[in-house]
């Protein structure tokens, strides 16, 4: 599992819309008459747009997030949808023009594939098992890593933390331990369960596995863990990673799924630990001074 390939298609992305939005706007009129008929205006927006795409470019590769990489890539496939069919158009555009658009689509379509084949190699999908794919991210927390461990070995009370849970609680057992079961419900009413297959309070790990076999699972997952690894830092303050392991029951595109999922994951995480941070704080208002910053691992 690596970034690079991502990392570097993104990049490519950013400096070919930057090098496109520019000369829009600094030569839009010469542009547009020696394409065919485009107004000069249109060209000029046209270049205001493609910097501002390269804006979210730089925004999503200085923070590498996967969902984003993901809407990114079905924003460059929808440019080319759009796009081809202009020189299909009778007297839009010249010959010249029809070439630039054609040229274009493909520098488009090629980054749009190079960054889902990132996305998927981001997420997994290893030589072992190519069905398997991975999430993970990590956050350098403010609160000292027994004090963040005592509320995430909490499970029963994760809904107290997470945003996007309405409620929680623990059953099978009176005390989080192997063989509990965390219960969680959203708010959209749907309920899934997570067994505890080991929590180790010295090593500050839990991990789950959600009952996929369930009739009502909400997830498009055939398999499914997830963990938490709580482990010191520099000035007494914590690390923790948070990963999900997933088996997607759409076998060819089911990565997908996984890539969607990361957009509220990492949403919600930094509020998750910001909220489990200040917990027992008498100072709430500390969840509003700085989320934890979020990276992939």
């Amino acid at each position: 599992m690596t970034t690079r390939p991502l990392r570097v298609a993104l990049a490519a992305n950013l400096v070919f819309s930057s090098a496109c939005g520019l000369a829009l706007i600094v030569g839009g009129g010469d542009v547009a008459t020696w394409m065919g008929t485009i107004p000069a205006w249109f060209m000029m927006a046209l270049g205001v747009g493609l910097l501002g795409f390269a804006g979210l470019l730089g925004f999503v590769l200085a923070r590498l997030r996967i969902g984003w990489a993901l809407l990114i890539s079905v924003l460059d496939i929808l440019w080319v949808l759009a796009t081809l069919p202009l020189t299909l158009i009778p007297g839009l555009l010249s010959s010249e023009g029809k070439v630039v658009v054609v040229v274009v689509a493909a520098c488009v379509a090629l980054v749009a594939f190079l960054q889902l084949r990132g996305i998927r190699s981001a997420l997994g999908g290893g030589a072992d098992d190519p069905g398997m794919y991975r999430h993970c991210v990590r956050l350098q927390s403010r609160a000292r890593p027994d004090d963040l461990w005592r509320a995430v070995r909490n499970l029963g009370a994760i809904a107290q933390y997470a945003p996007g849970l309405s409620e929680s609680k623990l059953v099978g057992a009176s005390e989080p331990r192997p063989g509990a079961t965390r219960i969680c419900t959203n708010h959209q009413g749907q309920s899934w369960a997570e067994d505890v297959v080991c929590l180790d309070d010295r090593a500050r790990t839990v991990l789950l596995r959600f009952q996929t076999e369930a009739p009502d699972f909400p997830l498009p997952f055939s398999e499914m863990e997830g963990g938490w690894i709580v482990a010191p830092a520099p000035n007494d303050r914590a690390t923790v990673d948070i990963w999900w392991t997933v088996r997607p029951k759409m076998r060819r595109f089911g990565w997908v799924a996984l890539a969607l999922m990361t957009i509220p994951l990492d949403r919600d995480i930094p509020r998750i630990v910001a909220a489990m941070e200040a917990d027992g704080q008498d100072d709430m208002q500390m969840l509003s001074v700085r989320l934890p910053a979020l990276r992939i691992c």
